[in-house]
């Protein structure tokens, strides 16, 4: 008994959490000693911590961040390693690019962090998967957008929008003298035409001096939620916060939510259509995924997938060449 009693006791307890420790710190060093040598450029990175103190103190401007050592990379490559998180890689190589997404696809999967961090958001959408259902959505998406019924609804909804909607909507703002933000009425133009485009369905919120449409204000904290997962200096932040249901998260899958209950009630709409007259002669995206006979899950995901790539995109370009 008085052997066990010396063996539990705090003093030898705690020489044991020590030599613990130590002992994984020892692996962890060694492991960072035999890594392979990556380049030399890069933030400043420590033992353990890598470069965790220069991403917290960047972490509100990462894409000014990245571009200020990417121009100073000989190799316009830099590799980002940081206590917490996954090993990144940061190119602007047109080669790298190129072998990445053409050459050697099959050999860059999305993987779990990637997947992790945008699935609440974007699901089974194309940019979340990998294998089979990656290559299932790609042909699919392929086969719709090669169709030239689609491209011609792209381009009657666009010049519907800009002749009937844009123009007059700047003609009587120019009458007023009224201080539009430019930015801000593109990206509802954005949204109008993706969700026509996609859904099928008008959102009629081109108008800046009416309320921001609650399903594009749902896309738009449910993106920059998910965006900001991805600067968080430790990913164990954002998972905590997500198992307890508390701040960000709790916003994240509130407006997830409204985004998946608004698309999932006109998948419905259309289906009961399309099951009462035996025929879909709709036009839209949404429309040719449910001739396909696709899961609904699955083409949900598709179609959020979608307005998520087309409506800041395009607001960004229009911004930028106006």
């Amino acid at each position: 008994m008085e052997i066990l009693t010396s063996l539990f006791s705090v003093p030898t307890l705690k020489f044991v959490f020590i030599a613990v420790f130590f002992s994984w710190l020892h692996v962890m060093l060694c492991k960072i000693c035999k890594a392979p040598k990556l380049p030399a450029d890069g933030p400043p990175t420590y033992p353990i911590l890598g470069c965790l103190i220069s991403f917290y103190k960047n972490r509100h401007r990462l894409l000014d961040w990245y571009t200020e050592l990417l121009t100073e990379s000989a190799t316009n490559t830099v590799v980002i390693n940081r206590f917490g998180a996954p090993r990144t890689i940061v190119t602007t190589n047109s080669k790298n690019v190129e072998y990445v997404l053409k050459t050697n696809f099959n050999n860059f999967p999305k993987g779990k962090p990637f997947t992790e961090i945008l699935g609440d958001f974007l699901g089974y959408g194309i940019f979340n998967v990998d294998g089979e259902l990656w290559r299932m959505q790609r042909k699919l998406a392929s086969h719709v957008f090669s169709t030239s019924f689609l491209r011609e609804f792209m381009m009657s909804t666009l010049k519907d929008e800009v002749e009937n909607h844009l123009l007059p909507l700047l003609e009587s703002l120019a009458e007023t003298s009224k201080v539009v933000d430019l930015q801000e009425l593109l990206k509802r133009l954005a949204f109008n035409m993706i969700c026509k485009v996609s859904l099928g369905v008008d959102r009629c919120c081109l108008d800046p001096s009416l309320p921001v449409s609650p399903l594009n204000e749902a896309f738009d904290t449910a993106s920059k939620i998910s965006a900001k997962r991805a600067a968080a200096p430790l990913f164990l932040v954002w998972k905590v916060k997500k198992w307890a249901g508390v701040r960000s998260e709790k916003r994240l899958k509130n407006a997830v939510e409204e985004v998946r209950t608004y698309v999932e009630g006109i998948i419905r709409g259309k289906k009961r259509k399309i099951d009462e007259s035996g025929e879909n002669h709709g036009e839209d995206l949404l429309s040719r995924l449910i001739s396909a006979g696709n899961d609904k899950e699955v083409t949900r995901d598709m179609v959020i997938s979608f307005i998520m790539a087309g409506r800041d995109t395009t607001s960004a370009a229009m911004t930028w060449l106006f």
